[in-house]
């Protein structure tokens, strides 16, 4: 990753600021599980900003359980996704299995409908001014972007971001491991300009919610997002459209 060029948000203090960025690079996966981090100096040197900003921010990246940071060690990104354990495994089990039987569509939105409205709520309830500008800056590019394969992964890391603001580890760790399922749903939902566009204004909906900090506005925007998603799929499937889109 070159350093250089990492994104550098506005209105926020240094390490708030440093914190996000490197937080997108995550969520959006150009810094990928297992990467490390360059040390502290390095990171100082390259961003020119001192290395206790640079502390202040690896600091909060790894209370909200996006990096190890071990003595000798370094940092490194840690992974999304639950890696071990019996529950981890058997909630696998329960994906791979929904999605390999010919109810899938529904099962997947189900699963959605079950899971996300009550995220955006919990967030919304504990969302921080810089996860605030995070889920803004996302908004902002997703309504500027035009390219399919890039509107889809914002349109994830959206998601994705929402559930790292209940600030509970598990909440995102579940929303990774779903997003792996619902990524050929959420193509087929994003194949044409109308689509985007409403996907737009259901996103707008949440983050307002969320940032008047509104838990029962975002559940209620979070989930009527969800049942357009749905609506827009079938719609598709009735038209004969590829199932996971045709420029998946």
């Amino acid at each position: 990753m070159e350093w250089s060029t990492l994104r550098r948000s506005p209105a926020l203090s240094v390490p708030d600021r440093l914190s996000l960025d490197i937080e997108r690079a995550i969520l959006e996966g150009e810094l990928k599980p297992g990467d490390r981090l360059p040390n502290e100096q390095a990171l100082a040197e390259q961003l020119g900003v001192s290395r206790v900003s640079i502390r202040q921010a690896l600091h909060e990246l790894e209370q909200r359980g996006l990096i190890d940071r071990k003595p000798g060690r370094g940092t490194t990104v840690r992974a999304a996704s639950l890696q071990s354990g019996t529950a981890a495994h058997s909630l696998a089990a329960v994906l791979t299995a929904m999605t390999g039987r010919g109810t899938e569509l529904t099962q997947i939105m189900e699963l959605r409908a079950l899971i996300e409205p009550p995220i955006a709520a919990l967030a919304a309830a504990r969302v921080t001014p810089r996860d605030i500008e995070q889920l803004r800056t996302f908004i902002s590019d997703m309504e500027n972007e035009t390219d399919l394969a890039r509107y889809s992964e914002l349109d994830r890391a959206f998601h994705q971001a929402i559930s790292q603001y209940t600030h509970n580890p598990l909440m995102a760790q579940l929303t990774d491991l779903i997003a792996t399922q619902i990524a050929p749903s959420r193509r087929r939902t994003l194949q044409t300009p109308q689509r985007r566009h409403t996907s737009n204004d259901g996103h707008r909906l949440i983050f307002a919610a969320i940032e008047k900090q509104d838990s029962a506005m975002a559940e209620a925007a979070a989930r009527a997002h969800v049942e357009t998603v749905f609506e827009q799929i079938l719609r598709a499937a009735a038209s004969g459209e590829s199932p996971a889109g045709k420029n998946a």
